[in-house]
C-alpha cells in the first residue's frame, strides 16, 4: 500500500498555489520560498520534469491524464518513488481554476514489498519436509541422483537425467547461464544461490516451462563437492495468489459500491447544478415564446447553455456509474466456515508479520447458506484487519484473534463471530461503531464498518459489537438459514 499522500494545488500554468503538510514534509520545501514557481520544476526529478509538465498543462486543458510513475526531489537532493495523478479544478461554467496533483510517497510500499521478498527467501530456504522433488549434482553440473517425485515433476525417467548436465531441466536464459554460476561459485565462494532458495522456472519433457522453488545445499563427501537441490512445483500456489489478487480486486470494488450511500450528498450537489440551470434556461425560453417577442438568436443560445448543462450532468452520472460497475451481484449457497477460512489464507502475511495468533473454532460442516461471497468475504476482511489493527497500534504484547463458527437455534441461521485482546472501544457505545463516518482510528475514515453492516443486513442478517472480557473487542455477524427448498441463485436487494 502506499504511503503518504501528497498533494500540489497549481494555477492553470503550473504555477504553484498550495502544498499540503505531507508535501512539505517529504519533500523540505515550505510553500512560502516555492509559491508562484511552476510544480514541476520544484517537485519532479529533472528526468521527470518534462514528463510533470506535459501532463499538468494537458489537465489543466481538461484532458484526461493517466497517473504517472517517476521521481520526485527533495530540498536536500534526495530522490524518491512517487506515483502521481491530475485533477483539474473548474468553476460552474468549466473554466479551469487550477490543477490538483496527489502523489503517493511509494516509500513504505517499496519497503514493504522488499521485506516481503526477503521474507519468503527465508521462508523458502528451510522448506525441506514439504519438497517434491530432489537431485543432486557434482561440481561440473552432472546430476548424479533424481528421485521419483523429480520424475513426475520434470517428466523425465531417471535413467534419462543420470550423467547429463542438469541445465537440461532449464529454459532459456537460465540453460545458457548455469555452468557460468556453477563456475564462479567454485572459484570465488561468493553464494547467489546456495543456501537461500529463490523462486526459477523449470522445463518439463514436453517443454512446458512452470514455476518451482529451488533450495539448494553444499556438503562435501569422500572429498567431492555435492549439491543437491530441493524442488517443489508451485504451479498450483501461483495460481492460488491469482486468485486471491482477483479476490481482492473484488473486495476493494465491494468498498467502493458500499460507500455510494454515503456519496449522496455530493452527487445531489453535482447534479443539482447543471439541473438548476437547465430549468432557468427553459423557463426563460418558454416566457419568450409565450410573449411572443422570442429572439432566435438569445433561443439558440439558451437551447446550446441546455445541451451543454444536460452533458455536464450525464458526466457526473458516468463517473460514478464507472467507479462503480462491476456487474450482476448473486447470492450462491455457500459455506460460511470456508470464507473464514478464505479470509484467513487472504491475511495470513499481515497476520505473521504482526505475531497475531489465530485460533479458530469453526465447525467443518456448516449448513450452505445463500451469500454473495465477495460481499461477505469484505465484511470478514474488514473484522480481522480492524482487530489486528487495533491490538497493533495499542502495543499489544501477544496479540491474539479468536474466530468461532457456530449455527444458532432461534433464530436459525449461522453465526461468526471475531475476538480480540486489543484495547476495544473505549466509552463508545457498540451501536455507534456502525454509523457512517464514525471512527477509532487516526487516519480512518469511518466507512468499513458502516459498510460491513449494509452488506450483512442486504443479506437478511444482522451484525454487532460487544466488549470482550477481560479485555478487547467482539464483533459478530448472523447470516439466516434459506427456506425449505428455497436453495438457489438469488439477487441481493440493497447491498450494491
Amino acid at each position: 500500500m502506499p504511503g503518504r499522500i501528497l498533494v500540489a494545488i497549481g494555477a492553470p500554468n503550473g504555477d504553484i498555489r498550495q502544498l499540503n503538510h505531507h508535501c512539505e514534509a517529504a519533500t523540505g520545501l515550505a510553500l512560502a520560498e516555492c509559491r508562484g514557481q511552476p510544480v514541476w520544476q520544484r517537485l519532479a526529478a529533472p528526468e521527470h520534469a518534462e514528463t510533470m509538465r506535459e501532463g499538468f498543462l494537458r489537465a489543466a486543458a481538461g484532458e484526461d491524464v493517466p497517473d504517472q510513475h517517476g521521481s520526485w526531489q527533495a530540498r536536500d537532493g534526495k530522490r524518491f518513488a512517487v506515483h502521481w495523478g491530475y485533477s483539474g479544478l473548474r468553476d460552474a461554467d468549466g473554466q479551469t481554476q487550477g490543477v490538483v496533483v496527489t502523489g503517493a510517497d511509494m516509500r513504505v510500499a517499496d519497503r514493504m514489498q522488499a521485506e516481503l521478498s526477503e521474507a519468503l527467501d527465508r521462508h523458502q530456504a528451510i522448506l525441506d519436509t514439504a519438497v517434491d522433488g530432489i537431485l543432486t549434482i557434482d561440481g561440473a553440473g552432472r546430476v548424479q541422483s533424481f528421485n521419483r517425485a523429480a520424475e513426475r515433476i520434470f517428466g523425465y525417467r531417471a535413467v534419462e537425467v543420470l550423467g547429463r548436465n542438469v541445465s537440461m531441466l532449464m529454459p532459456q536464459p537460465y540453460r545458457a547461464e548455469h555452468d557460468g554460476y556453477l563456475h564462479n561459485y567454485l572459484t570465488t565462494r561468493r553464494k547467489k544461490i546456495i543456501g537461500l532458495g529463490r523462486e526459477v522456472e523449470g522445463l518439463r519433457k514436453d517443454g512446458t516451462v512452470f514455476p518451482l522453488d529451488l533450495s539448494v545445499g553444499e556438503v562435501v563427501v569422500s572429498g567431492q563437492r555435492v549439491f543437491t537441490g530441493i524442488i517443489r512445483d508451485i504451479t498450483d500456489r501461483k495460481q492460488i495468489e491469482q486468485e486471491a489478487r482477483r479476490r481482492q480486486d473484488e473486495l476493494a470494488h465491494m468498498a467502493r459500491v458500499h460507500s455510494m450511500g454515503d456519496l449522496a450528498a455530493g452527487l445531489a450537489h453535482e447534479i443539482n447544478q447543471p439541473l438548476t440551470a437547465i430549468l432557468g434556461f427553459s423557463g426563460a425560453c418558454s416566457r419568450m415564446i409565450d410573449a411572443g417577442t422570442a429572439d432566435m438568436a438569445l433561443l439558440r443560445d439558451s437551447m446550446q447553455q441546455i445541451a451543454r448543462q444536460g452533458e455536464r450532468a450525464a458526466e457526473v452520472i458516468r463517473r460514478l456509474r464507472k467507479y462503480v460497475e462491476k456487474g450482476e451481484i448473486e447470492q450462491q449457497p455457500s459455506d460460511l466456515g470456508a470464507s473464514v477460512h478464505e479470509v484467513l489464507e487472504l491475511l495470513q502475511h499481515e497476520l505473521k508479520v504482526n505475531s497475531v495468533r489465530v485460533l479458530t473454532k469453526v465447525p467443518d460442516a456448516l449448513p450452505q447458506l445463500l451469500l454473495d461471497r465477495v460481499q461477505i468475504e469484505q465484511v470478514l476482511v474488514n473484522l480481522v484487519r480492524n482487530a489486528v489493527q487495533a491490538m497493533v497500534e495499542a502495543r499489544v504484547s501477544a496479540p491474539e484473534l479468536q474466530i468461532e463458527g457456530a449455527v444458532s437455534d432461534a433464530p436459525v441461521g449461522v453465526s461468526v463471530t471475531v475476538r480480540d485482546n486489543g484495547p476495544g472501544f473505549g466509552g463508545n457505545p457498540p451501536d455507534q461503531l456502525f454509523a457512517p463516518f464514525f471512527t477509532t482510528k487516526k487516519d480512518g475514515l469511518g466507512q468499513g464498518l458502516s459498510i460491513c453492516r449494509r452488506i450483512v443486513e442486504a443479506h437478511g442478517g444482522r451484525i454487532w459489537a460487544e466488549r470482550n472480557q477481560p479485555g478487547g473487542a467482539a464483533f459478530s455477524l448472523w447470516l439466516p438459514l434459506p427456506p425449505p427448498g428455497g436453495a438457489g441463485v438469488h439477487e441481493i436487494r440493497g447491498a450494491a
